[in-house]
């Protein structure tokens, strides 16, 4: 274990050894994931599709807000929807028949 320290602008320096063993050169990024007590650093390699993972961890599951959105936009859909049919249905019943 290396000891370093958050420099005034946040930044810290990984030591050359743990560079050059893990091969890690200027301009590579990094993975920061945190779990609230601790902080680890992960190399992402040179797939673009692997640095952006874990970008929106912070937010959680989003799957519950999109069906929960699905939901509330399907209500609104079946108020429209019987609104119109009630309205259509009094015009029609209102018009005299020749």
């Amino acid at each position: 274990m290396v000891l370093v320290r958050v420099s005034t602008k946040g930044q810290i320096v990984i030591p050359a050894a743990i560079r050059r063993e893990l091969k890690l050169e200027r301009g590579v990024y990094l993975r920061l994931e945190e779990n609230g007590t601790e902080a680890r650093v992960k190399s992402v390699g040179d797939d673009p599709i692997d640095a952006l993972y874990g970008m929106f961890a912070h937010l959680g599951p989003l799957t519950q807000g999109l069906l929960e959105d699905r939901r509330e936009e399907r209500e609104i859909e079946e108020r429209k929807q019987a609104w119109l049919e009630k309205t259509l249905f009094r015009r029609s019943s209102s018009t005299p028949s020749p």
